[in-house]
Order: C-alpha cells, then sequence, then structure tokens
C-alpha cells in the first residue's frame, strides 16, 4: 500500500505535459442508477500539423463531469467547462510577432461511455472500454512583422478518444491502466489582412478541416482513492514515448449506497 500511495503522489504531482483527454473519475463502473459529480483540471501540450508542420499546441482545461449508472455495466458521461488554446507559431517561425493565445477560457464540452466487458468479483478485476469526444471553438489572431500581416481566424476543435483497460480494487484504492488511441479533427476559416505602405488588403479564405492522428497510440495508467461518503480522488497518467506524458487530476463524489 506504500508504494501505491506513492504512486498516487508522483501522478498527482507530476508536470502536466498532456498530448489528449484522458480517461478519469472513476476508474470503476458506478452502478445502476447511482451519480458522481466531479471536477476536474488538464494542461495539454502537443504538436500537430495544422496549417504549418509540427506546431506546438497548448490547452488548459478545467472541467464539470457528470457521470451516471445505467444499468451496471454501462455509464454514460458529460463533462463542460472553461477551455485555454495557445498555437505556437512563435517557434515555427521568427517573424511572428503575436501568437494565436486565447488565455480567457472559453466554453468547451464533451460526452463518452464506459462499458464493462468483465468482472471477475472474487479477485475485484474488471476490464472495461471508454470512449468519447470533447469539443470547443475559439478565435484569435495571428501577426507577423514580416511580411506585415495579420491572420483572423475561427477555429473549431474535436478530440476524439477510446480505449479498453483493466481496473483492480486494492483496499481502498482503485488501479486502473490499459491501451489507448486518440485523434483530433479541426476545422478553420481565416481572414488574411496583408499591410503594404499605406493600403491594407485582405482575402478571405474559407472553412477548411482535417483529422490528425500524431501518435495516436497511448497506454494509459490510472489511480482513484475511493474515501468515505462516495468521495474520489483520481490521477491518471497516459505515456505516448519517452518525451510526451499525460497527467489528469480530479475530485469527485457520487450519491451513498444503501
Amino acid at each position: 500500500m506504500k508504494d501505491i500511495i506513492t504512486g498516487a503522489l508522483l501522478l498527482l504531482f507530476a508536470p502536466a505535459a498532456l498530448e489528449a483527454q484522458l480517461f478519469t473519475d472513476p476508474s470503476a463502473n458506478i452502478g445502476k442508477k447511482n451519480l458522481f459529480v466531479g471536477a476536474e483540471y488538464s494542461s495539454i501540450t502537443s504538436k500537430y500539423d495544422l496549417d504549418t508542420g509540427n506546431l506546438p499546441v497548448t490547452s488548459k482545461r478545467a472541467l464539470l463531469k457528470v457521470t451516471a449508472g445505467l444499468t451496471d455495466w454501462l455509464d454514460i458521461y458529460f463533462k463542460g467547462g472553461g477551455v485555454s488554446l495557445m498555437l505556437d507559431y512563435k517557434d515555427t517561425d521568427d517573424s511572428v510577432v503575436k501568437n494565436f493565445n486565447l488565455t480567457k477560457m472559453k466554453p468547451g464540452f464533451g460526452a463518452g461511455t464506459r462499458i464493462r466487458l468483465m468482472n471477475f468479483v472474487n479477485s475485484g478485476t474488471q476490464v472495461f472500454f471508454e470512449g468519447g469526444g470533447f469539443f470547443f471553438n475559439m478565435d484569435d489572431t495571428i501577426e507577423w512583422s514580416y511580411p506585415d500581416k495579420t491572420v483572423s481566424r475561427e477555429l473549431r476543435w474535436l478530440d476524439i478518444y477510446t480505449g479498453l483497460g483493466v481496473s483492480r480494487r486494492i483496499d481502498f484504492v482503485d488501479l486502473n491502466f490499459g491501451i489507448g488511441l486518440s485523434e483530433i479533427k479541426w476545422w478553420m476559416k481565416d481572414d488574411v489582412a496583408t499591410k503594404e505602405g499605406t493600403s491594407t488588403s485582405t482575402v478571405h479564405t474559407p472553412w477548411r478541416d482535417s483529422f490528425e492522428t500524431k501518435n495516436p497510440v497511448l497506454g494509459f495508467l490510472g489511480i482513484d482513492f475511493v474515501l468515505p461518503h462516495e468521495y474520489r480522488i483520481s490521477a491518471q497518467a497516459g505515456i505516448r514515448n519517452m518525451d510526451n506524458a499525460a497527467v489528469t487530476v480530479s475530485v469527485s463524489q457520487g450519491l451513498e449506497k444503501d
């Protein structure tokens, strides 16, 4: 148990270098006609090919999550809250003087499901599938010094993720681990204003979209502390390679069972 608690603290306080939404809270099906309400926080950093290669993308998310148990083996969840987004063009182009950087949070929302595939009661072990999506919409500007150009962009973003895992109850702790897949789909349109001398010309670029599947496979490891009055403190790490890891933390409470 000491090793479990030590590992949990490392998950909770590790630097957040995230690649995608993760599966959190709780690690076991909550049960028929039960309800969990939780708060979770993520700081997500990744690289995608939007309109330039290997563009660093950072998003912070503070969300409220509601999970409902429809049957003993099927849960659905909804989440929503504030999302910020930064596209770091300065990392790829020295002439950029202003990034797409919306620090003020805008609304985002998502939904998903968790299905218990197998249940080994004597050992406290379950095999589960989880999948879902998360969507938000942002608009901001990007500015270049040479040429003197400003891009006003509207961006829509969708995370899609699935995973197959195993959870195990040990005393008051639920451990879970498995493998997952994630990708994003984006839509964006631009108004490109270029200034030459005293004149400015503007070009309107229509909506364009693409799926991004860079490093889609991840392994995940999570831990839930099961506390009195149906409280849970959850943490999860996802690893894609030696340079990219993920951490999400959450606190939740469910209806007390009879």
